[in-house]
């Protein structure tokens, strides 16, 4: 053996050695696979539910029990300033995945569909050499627009190891090694009625109140049949990461979880408050996002798409209404928009009346347009045997808050940096006017950039549904 064969012998022995045993089992087919994406959506769930984000916050109530939540946020990144644009179950989806706003895409009423020819991430992830799937609720249309392979159906009932379809969305990510999938898990938790999940966890006794409620009996027993129910969504989570620990690819996996909107409580879901349209956004991506990190960016789940394609092949659709937030992932910048927007349409929702609703925030104030504040908001909450109990208590110790809740001024500014919850109405104090008419310029020049026609186009939101209900036959 000559001396350059013993070198390179040398070489290959010290080579051998070293490398890690896995990367010599490589598959070849997956070494430059793009990373697989799961998104876990959450159905109607407060954005400061979750342990990781009691501790960020004073202010918050300190209730839920989320470990697998939490320990992905230790993982990853957790954004405080994330928002819907509507906190409507369809709407929000069709925001979500589209990355185009409720009015230009054409489903801002809950029950409505897209415009022709819209495409969503069914479509762009699917050129990119995606399988991508959607286990269990749907509520978006027409399917044409959303082409998801349907994974596992969804499941409102008490029993089940999940609610959205397990054991199928276990078949779907083991399936196709070689292929990168794109699985949307929507869960029906904590969506009414609260039924599933262990109560015995939240005593009512022991339970923190958000000051934008009443604290009442009544009140609290809801409050741990819902919070039963976001623990079991943790419970979920964490079937997902044993999935993905057991296939050998949570390295190779953008994990997401978000909250989707405010829960089915006052001053919260339907409504443009914060607690209606902020939502909880953890993203972890082992090796590419600093596990541990907080961003206070502002960004939008129009926002989410583009941020996506972006991460996988570095390209952004075209015509969308989001922008890519990828250099707040890597760390390159710290600020993403300086304003988030609202569009809340009630006409066509179960047991509601015309009430368009805009809003327009900044990290530190929000203005809201009440459109038509002369009718009462209502919706299938305020028609229920409940809410009408906690109107007759309010009044009888002569209190105005949920009342408050049916009527409202035309415009409310409130100061979301001291008034987190939105409780003190600032917007006739002389000093926030000129803040105020800028707020209003840039909330106009919005509308008109989407085509949204305010009380016109709340009327006649029914021309888009769907699926016909009892208020859009």
């Amino acid at each position: 053996m000559n001396q350059l064969s013993k070198k390179l012998a040398i070489l290959f022995f010290w080579i051998a050695i070293f490398t890690p045993y896995n990367s010599l089992l490589a598959d070849p087919a997956t070494a430059n696979k793009s990373p697989n994406i799961i998104l876990v959506l959450a159905d109607d769930m407060n954005w400061f539910d979750i342990g990781a984000y009691h501790q960020l916050f004073d202010y918050v109530p300190k209730n839920a029990i989320t470990p697998n939540i939490d320990k992905l946020a230790s993982e990853g990144m957790l954004f405080t300033q994330s928002f819907t644009s509507t906190a409507m179950c369809g709407v929000t989806r069709q925001q979500l995945y589209t990355g185009i706003y409720p009015i230009r895409n054409g489903a801002y009423g809950n029950h409505t569909r897209v415009y022709d020819g819209v495409k969503s991430a069914a479509h762009y992830f699917r050129d990119l050499g995606y399988r991508v799937g959607l286990a269990g609720k749907g509520h978006v249309f027409p399917g044409k627009s959303f082409p998801f392979e349907r994974v596992g159906k969804a499941n409102k009932k008490a029993d089940g190891e999940s609610s959205f379809g397990i054991q199928s969305t276990r078949r779907f990510i083991a399936r196709n090694k070689a292929q990168p999938f794109f699985l949307i898990v929507a869960s029906a938790n904590p969506h009414t009625p609260w039924t599933r999940g262990d109560t015995t966890q939240y005593p009512v006794d022991k339970l923190q109140i958000p000051e934008f409620l009443n604290d009442t009996p009544a009140l609290r027993e809801k409050l741990s049949q819902y919070l039963a129910e976001v623990t079991d969504l943790d419970r979920e989570v964490g079937l997902l990461e044993t999935e993905i620990e057991k296939l050998g690819i949570q390295k190779d996996t953008i994990f997401i979880f978000t909250s989707e909107q405010g829960s089915a409580f006052p001053f919260a879901k339907w409504t443009n408050y914060d607690n209606g349209l902020k939502t909880a956004f953890i993203i972890r991506w082992p090796n590419n996002i600093k596990s541990g990190t907080v961003s206070n960016a502002m960004i939008e789940y129009v926002d989410v798409v583009p941020t996506l394609t972006d991460l996988v092949s570095n390209t952004v659709p075209k015509s969308l209404d989001g922008k890519s937030f990828k250099s707040v992932l890597t760390g390159q910048q710290k600020d993403h928009k300086e304003h988030v927007y609202g569009v809340q349409t009630s006409f066509n929702i179960h047991e509601g009346g015309p009430y368009p609703i805009r809003s327009v925030r900044t990290k530190r104030l929000k203005l809201i347009h009440n459109l038509m504040p002369k009718n009462n908001f209502s919706n299938i909450l305020t028609k229920g045997d409940w809410f009408k109990q906690e109107l007759v208590l309010e009044k009888k110790y002569g209190q105005e808050n949920y009342s408050g809740y049916l009527k409202r001024p035309e415009f409310e500014l409130y100061d979301i940096v001291n008034d987190p919850f939105e409780q003190v109405n600032i917007y006739n104090k002389p000093q926030y006017q000129k803040e105020i008419t800028s707020l209003k310029s840039n909330l106009t020049a919005w509308m008109q950039q989407q085509g949204d026609k305010g009380i016109d186009s709340e009327l006649s939101v029914c021309k888009r549904k769907g699926f016909s209900h009892r208020r859009c036959p």
